[in-house]
C-alpha cells in the first residue's frame, strides 16, 4: 500500500466519523421558520399561519441524509456566487435566481446613527386606518395599520440594520424620483407596492395594497414625530 492509499484510507475514516457525529446532532422533523421581519408582515394577513421551510427526516440511510445536506449547502453556495449586484438609489441590489436582496451602500453606513434617535411616522394616514401593531427596537421601528382588507406597513431602519429580501417571481423593481428630488426604489407585485428610500439619515419602507399613487403620498407625508 503506497502513501496515497494510506492517506485516502485515513481520510475516509475521519470523514465517516465526522459525518456520523454530525448526523447524530440532526433533529427529526425539524421545522425552519421564516425571518421575524417576514412573519411580522405576513402573520398580520394570515393570522400567524406557520409554513415549514422543509422537513428533513433522519432514517437508517445516514449517508443519504448527509448527501442531501451537502447538496443543499452547495446549491446555496452556487446561488450566492451567481448573484448580480446593482447600485440603485443609494442601495445595492444583490440579484439571485429566485430573490433579490436589498442593502444600504456600505460606504455610507458608518457615517450615520446606529440607533434610532428620531422617530418618524406617516403624518397623513388615510381615513379609517387604525394602528394594530407597534414594534420598536434599537435600530428599527415597524408599525402596522389596517382598514378592513387594506393594510399599510411602515418601517424605519438605521442604515447598518437594513436588509430586505424580495421574491423575484411575478414582481418588478423600478426607480422613481418625486417632485422634491427624493429617490425611491419601488417593488411592485400584483397585490401591493413597496417604496424604499433613504432620507439622508435613515432608511424607510412603506408597503401597502393601496394604489401606487396613494402609497407615494404616504411616503411624502412621512415626518419626524
Amino acid at each position: 500500500m503506497n502513501n496515497f492509499s494510506y492517506f485516502s484510507k485515513a481520510l475516509d475514516e475521519v470523514v465517516d466519523a465526522r459525518l456520523d457525529d454530525y448526523v447524530e446532532t440532526l433533529e427529526v422533523d425539524k421545522r425552519y421558520e421564516f425571518s421575524e421581519k417576514y412573519n411580522k408582515k405576513i402573520n398580520k394577513l394570515i393570522k400567524h399561519r406557520e409554513k415549514p421551510y422543509f422537513t428533513l427526516i433522519c432514517t437508517t440511510g445516514r449517508r443519504v441524509a448527509c448527501c442531501v445536506a451537502a447538496l443543499l449547502i452547495l446549491s446555496f453556495s452556487s446561488l450566492s456566487v451567481k448573484a448580480v449586484r446593482e447600485a440603485v438609489c443609494n442601495f445595492f441590489m444583490n440579484i439571485f435566481s429566485d430573490h433579490t436582496e436589498i442593502i444600504a451602500d456600505s460606504e455610507i453606513v458608518n457615517s450615520y446613527p446606529h440607533s434610532i434617535d428620531e422617530e418618524y411616522h406617516i403624518s397623513s394616514l388615510p381615513n379609517g386606518f387604525k394602528q394594530v401593531d407597534y414594534d420598536k427596537m434599537e435600530n428599527s421601528i415597524i408599525i402596522t395599520y389596517f382598514k378592513d382588507d387594506d393594510y399599510i406597513f411602515f418601517e424605519q431602519y438605521t442604515k447598518d440594520a437594513y436588509l430586505s429580501n424580495y421574491d423575484n417571481e411575478q414582481s418588478t423593481f423600478e426607480s422613481y424620483t418625486d417632485e422634491n428630488g427624493q429617490e425611491y426604489l419601488v417593488h411592485n407585485t400584483d397585490h401591493d407596492h413597496t417604496f424604499i428610500w433613504d432620507n439622508g439619515k435613515y432608511i424607510f419602507e412603506i408597503c401597502s395594497n393601496l394604489d401606487k399613487r396613494s402609497v407615494l403620498e404616504l411616503c411624502e407625508s412621512t415626518k419626524i414625530k
